[in-house]
């Protein structure tokens, strides 16, 4: 009868476990969104030369009280500017645009959309002897080297 109520109560503590692990938790903001949406701007760190994106938070009651911050000297096309919810001012360049990193296959460097795979793309290949096309039988989504 023991051994029934351990068990029992391991296998509801392993069920809760995974139930908690499908749990999807709310999707973080990236740097890219927060700048898209005006909730961020890019700033140089101390060194004046490292660029950092700086997220503004409007929700801090009075973070400053009692901090000081030291004069800032900002080089040519930065100036210095006052973020929301920082106690220091950063130096912003507001003609700094940033522009997602990847994009994904666009078949500017010789690639093409699959004729017979959906979201695949086939590049050309480099075989030494003809090469084996993708067909309907084959279940190949692009030409092969053989």
């Amino acid at each position: 009868m023991q051994f029934r109520t351990i068990a029992l109560v391991a296998i509801m503590a392993v069920v809760a476990s995974a139930a908690r692990l499908r749990r999807t938790s709310p999707r973080k903001s990236t740097a890219m969104s927060l700048l898209a949406q005006g909730k961020a701007v890019v700033a140089l760190d101390k060194d004046m030369k490292t660029k950092m994106v700086v997220q503004m938070n409007a929700s801090i009651v009075d973070p400053c009280a009692g901090i000081s911050c030291g004069e800032l000297q900002c080089p040519t096309g930065f100036q210095s500017t006052k973020v929301e919810g920082h106690c220091c001012n950063y130096c912003v360049n507001p003609n700094i645009k940033i522009e997602a990193a990847v994009t994904g296959a666009t078949g500017e460097t010789g690639g093409k959309e699959s004729a017979f795979c959906p979201d695949v793309w086939c590049f050309p290949t480099m075989c030494e002897k003809e090469e084996v096309l993708a067909t309907t039988d084959n279940g190949q989504c692009c030409a092969e080297c053989p």
